[in-house]
């Protein structure tokens, strides 16, 4: 029950502070223009986010969340992971675009860093590996944002399938 209520107080305030996004510069929105767009207080916020960093937290939380549930919805489609999460950012492209406009690129990273799977990493060959896979989907991912979403992402997976299949040539 927690769970859900703490789950609950953060997308409310996920969602007031996307919904000041639209309208006011991002370094301006304070934690108490957030907290009154969420109908919350001061104080619950920084229960939940202690630092300063606590509006990329915010926005970190949402992605993962909704990530969640729309792969849970998916988790029966035969498609891979990534072509999931591919699919995925482009469902979510008004918030991605958003966040790469506001220049909140590494909010974007740092999501794909904990959204694509990796596994233990036993060595540092393996660790190596993966940094190069998931920092060349950000690459993409990147280009595919700064480019309006301009392709579907069946064309964008393509692109990434082929790039995996050149480095491992």
């Amino acid at each position: 029950m927690k769970k859900n209520q703490t789950a609950f107080m953060k997308l409310c305030l996920a969602d007031a502070l996307i919904k000041l996004m639209k309208t006011q510069d991002f370094d301006t929105i304070s934690v108490n223009s957030i907290c009154k767009e969420a109908g919350i207080g001061r104080t619950t916020f920084y229960r939940y986010f202690e630092n300063k960093n606590g509006k990329e937290e915010i926005l970190l939380f949402k992605i993962k969340y909704e990530w969640e549930l729309y792969s849970s919805k998916h988790e029966n489609d035969k498609q891979e992971q990534v072509s999931d999460l591919t699919a995925f950012i482009y469902e979510n492209r008004h918030l991605f675009s958003m966040l790469y406009h506001c220049n909140l690129i590494s909010v974007i990273m740092r999501a794909l860093e904990d959204l694509i799977p990796s596994g233990e990493t036993y060595d540092k060959q393996s660790s190596y590996l993966m940094s190069f896979f998931i920092y060349g989907y950000f690459g993409i991912i990147y280009q595919w944002i700064k480019y309006d979403f301009d392709e579907t992402p069946k064309q964008v997976q393509r692109h990434i399938d082929d790039m995996i299949s050149v480095a491992l040539r």
